[in-house]
């Protein structure tokens, strides 16, 4: 079954880079986030909010492929560290997500402890052996299950409400306005920060495995397509009431998406610091936890994007100098 599936990949890689890359971006805090912006400042910050979500991957789709100096920089020792050190935080998003959602099911917060530290073990275990295909295979297959749950639960919502919806404010004002644009920016520069993503553009490059090389800007358009599409499915659900049923299927859905993101970042410490020191790693991040579990998921996200939006925006400066520069010589020349 493993054997045929990873054939497939091989044979036409390209949906499969697409359907991980919406997986690996996802994260926990997608439908949480985006059902607590729509109720807080309104729908048109919250699709402000959503349309960045979507345009990060495309972007650095486009950016990675047409500046390959930025791809350069990203694989200093320096920068590897620095993106290795923030996937830690990624890691502690996730975590703390599938925490929260479980907290209104009968699992309880002991329950979606649980289920964190278990899920955390399991892909520490699987990923040192297998790598970057077994985390493409299973992002790939826990997208079709987003899919899936997600429509599942926007038809039982809707039922179960009678068609009553919850009143959603346009959030026109300037101030509503200016936080929806503001946590977009803030979304940008997060793909940047992804070590996976940076290994999917490596091992499509090298073909070492004799894996189909495909159009890999193309799979990052359409994983941002894919992810948006998603996106749509959040803005219809927080217009409605959830019952216990639904914050079950709730709870499962947040959980199987931070859980396809909580398998990128445990494979992402393999990626920058090698499987002994990436282990170690990924131990101390799922040991020291708790230490964070009191920020929520927004706290700790605020923390990592303020951080990664002036770095990326520094590595970027310097690889279109650098660019520009090597044009000149050759115009010279």
């Amino acid at each position: 079954m493993f054997a045929k599936a990873v054939r497939k990949f091989k044979e036409n890689p390209m949906i499969y880079y697409a359907m991980s890359i919406a997986a690996s971006w996802a994260g926990v805090g997608s439908m949480m986030n985006s059902i607590t912006l729509t109720h807080t400042y309104g729908l048109i910050p919250s699709l402000i909010w959503g349309l960045g979500n979507s345009v990060a991957c495309m972007l650095f789709g486009l950016v990675a492929y047409h500046l390959p100096a930025m791809r350069m920089l990203m694989r200093t020792k320096t920068m590897q560290y620095l993106i290795g050190i923030m996937s830690v935080f990624q890691l502690w998003i996730n975590m703390n997500g599938i925490r929260e959602i479980c907290t209104d099911t009968v699992l309880g917060t002991t329950g979606g402890t649980i289920v964190v530290y278990a899920v955390c073990i399991g892909f520490i275990i699987l990923l040192l052996r297998f790598g970057l295909i077994r985390n493409v295979l299973t992002d790939s297959v826990s997208w079709y299950a987003v899919y899936g749950l997600v429509v599942l639960m926007t038809l039982l919502a809707y039922q179960q409400s009678g068609g009553k919806t919850i009143p959603i404010a346009m959030g026109t004002e300037w101030a509503n306005l200016q936080e929806g644009i503001t946590k977009g920016l803030l979304l940008l520069p997060g793909p940047f920060t992804y070590p996976y993503f940076y290994a999917l553009l490596d091992y499509n490059d090298s073909n070492c495995d004799k894996t189909t090389k495909t159009d890999i800007k193309g799979s990052f358009l359409l994983g941002g397509v894919l992810f948006g599409a998603y996106m749509l499915f959040t803005y219809a659900l927080a217009t409605v009431e959830f019952s216990p049923l639904l914050n079950l299927i709730k709870a499962a859905l947040v959980s199987l998406i931070g859980i396809s993101t909580l398998s990128t970042f445990l494979y992402s410490e393999y990626i920058v610091f090698g499987k002994k020191l990436g282990l170690l790693i990924d131990s101390l991040a799922v040991l020291f936890w708790p230490l964070l579990i009191s920020m929520g998921v927004m706290g700790v996200w605020t923390l990592m994007a303020e951080i990664r939006i002036y770095l990326i925006a520094v590595l970027l400066a310097i690889a279109l100098v650098k660019k520009l520069a090597v044009q000149k010589r050759r115009d010279r020349s």
